[in-house]
């Protein structure tokens, strides 16, 4: 599994590789030189301080100014190197694993929650990152001068290096071990980190119905208990992470203790020289200092491989296949058509909607009602194909839609729903995202269809006011006129109306519908409609109950035939009369 992994996250150094082999290049280099005061330590005792060799005495110092100089530099570069690949790479994995979120199928989203998926781009993949570039780079500059410190130790006497190193295999087990448990607990971590996103998210979003519920104590203990969570997770990392060091330091001073007892009684004996011997002990001493390291990247490298899992999770999840079909749809010309079309969802059994048949003209508008659940807003996905019908099909001018390419199909197609979502940008941008090449009097015309001119003039920075997130400096009448701009400016022939009125105040209700008449004129139009008094002129009205349509016909024909349109009427006018009443009650006991 770990070597798959490895892999494939080598995978993403490719176009990198020339500059990659130029930073191993530096590394050997600088790996080289960093053990280079093993030798010159052994020719300064024995050449310098027994032989009283003065050449030497000038070349060893000159020599290892100009080696350190060097190992500076090319230390320099190769960070240089490493880091800007590094950048480069979270820069790519984030921009490639919010390409592919976007490219998923919608159940994806409804399964994962928002706070999760900032989680897994933000941190995930700066901790995925961290495997291939930072440990990488220690562990190519350890590594090379590990190699030259146990070359030295052989050189000078190879019976007390095998002495020096017979501890690092018994420390592969613990090592390993522990791994494991880091990367168990890397993976609980940032599950945990991702709930704490998800909470922020959800109470700064919220913030006016936490305010509003004096729930600020319960957001609050919910982020503590997630924050209290992830330090537990992140004590025990470190628990294991530190240990590695001062045990195998431990073991190498048993070992090195050896060497000093064995190799000392040589020297006094004279079988070794002095020089030998105290370039060997540090040649040890410096050699642990690397294998330390070595051995902690390896522990740290699991922790990264939880995040590049998380992150490929992700990346593994299959995109939206919608079969597209090649026809383009140029210029919408005739009808839509429901033929015997049923949905249900993937992760469910019942049908949302069953045998629909509904034949929609060009220029019509056909109001669609119905209690909640009764399948309202998947009647309209289905014809967007945000998913696939289960059976049966959806004709646009006599073709299934799925013979047409989806970029296609979703351009002649406008949305404007109950929750509308503007973006923290200018009002100008936010209209301007209906149509990207628009012109200024596109969007300045579209502006005035909507009534946008009409709150827009009192502002002083006019257009350019930014409207903050999800437009939450306007009013819900402002930003539902700012989205009526976006789809008159989108100039679509085929307009979703998802109960674009229903949360609207009388007043903004009066502008909003008046702007809707004009997004409405010459084209074809579905009106999800709570509020029946807004549908009274639709050319059609089908009532769904459970999936199936149970009425068809005109408001009037409705009204006449005693069925569940009449009661849905009926029960708004009664509740309409009763606030009525008891409006004027108010005003009588205030007189």
């Amino acid at each position: 599994m770990s070597f798959t992994l490895y892999k494939r996250l080598f995978q993403y150094l490719k176009p990198y590789l020339p500059k990659v082999i130029l930073a191993i290049i530096f590394s050997i280099i600088v790996g080289a030189i960093s053990t280079s005061p093993i030798p010159i330590i052994q020719k300064t005792f024995d050449k310098i301080f027994v032989e009283k060799d003065l050449f030497m005495l000038k070349v060893i110092p000159l020599a290892l100014i100009g080696l350190f100089l060097v190992k500076g530099v090319l230390t320099y570069a190769q960070n240089l190197i490493i880091f800007g690949i590094s950048w480069e790479l979270v820069v790519s994995v984030r921009e490639k694993l919010f390409a592919h979120i976007h490219r998923l199928p919608f159940l994806f989203f409804e399964n994962n929650e928002t706070g999760h998926l900032i989680s897994r781009i933000i941190n995930d993949v700066n901790i995925m990152q961290s495997t291939i570039t930072r440990l990488m780079k220690e562990f190519m500059q350890n590594s090379a001068m590990a190699i030259g410190l146990l070359f030295w130790l052989f050189y000078l006497k190879w019976k007390w290096a095998i002495i020096a190193i017979i501890v690092f295999p018994f420390m592969a087990f613990p090592i390993s071990n522990i791994s494991r448990k880091l990367k168990k607990f890397s993976h609980k971590g940032q599950e945990i980190l991702a709930n704490v996103n998800s909470t922020i998210l959800e109470s700064f979003s919220g913030i006016k119905i936490v305010r509003a519920f004096g729930l600020e104590s319960v957001e609050r203990e919910k982020f503590e208990r997630h924050s209290g969570n992830f330090l537990k997770v992140m004590k025990k990392n470190v628990k294991y992470v530190e240990i590695v060091s001062p045990l195998l330091e431990f073991l190498g001073v048993v070992s090195a203790g050896v060497v000093l007892w064995y190799g000392g009684n040589q020297v006094l004996t004279g079988e070794v020289s002095q020089g030998t011997f105290i370039a060997f002990v540090v040649a040890m001493f410096m050699l642990y200092g690397p294998v330390r390291l070595l051995f902690k990247i390896y522990a740290n490298i699991q922790i990264s491989l939880a995040g590049a899992e998380r992150v490929f999770a992700i990346l593994d999840q299959e995109e939206e296949r919608m079969d597209e079909g090649k026809q383009e749809l140029v210029q919408f010309k005739d009808q839509i058509e429901f033929q015997k079309v049923s949905f249900r969802y993937p992760s469910r059994e019942t049908m949302v909607l069953s045998d629909i048949d509904v034949t929609v003209k060009k220029s019509e508008i056909l109001a669609i009602v119905g209690m909640s659940g009764a399948g309202k807003t998947t009647f309209v996905d289905l014809l967007f194909r945000y998913f696939n019908v289960t059976s049966g099909k959806i004709l646009i001018d006599g073709k299934d839609i799925r013979e047409y390419r989806l970029e296609s199909l979703r351009r002649n197609m406008a949305l404007v729903t109950q929750e509308t979502f503007l973006f923290n940008d200018t009002i100008w941008n936010n209209i301007a995202f209906g149509k990207t090449d628009a012109t200024k009097e596109e969007i300045l015309q579209a502006a005035k269809a909507a009534h946008v001119d009409f709150f827009v003039k009192h502002m002083d920075d006019g257009y350019d006011t930014m409207i903050g997130e999800r437009g939450v400096k306007l009013s819900g009448g402002q930003r539902q006129r700012v989205a009526i701009a976006r789809a008159i400016l989108r100039d679509a022939p085929i307009l979703v109306l998802d109960e674009a009125t229903s949360a609207l105040d009388s007043e903004s209700e009066k502008l909003v519908q008046d702007a809707l008449h004009h997004l409405m004129e010459h084209r074809t139009t579905f009106v999800i409609a709570h509020r029946l008094s807004t549908i009274q002129n639709a050319d059609r009205i089908i009532v769904l109950e459970k999936g199936q349509i149970v009425e068809s016909g005109t408001h009037e024909h409705l009204l006449s035939n005693s069925g569940l349109y009449q009661k849905y009427f009926e029960m708004q006018m009664f509740n309409v009369d009763e606030k009525s009443e008891d409006l004027k009650e108010i005003s009588k006991d205030a007189i």
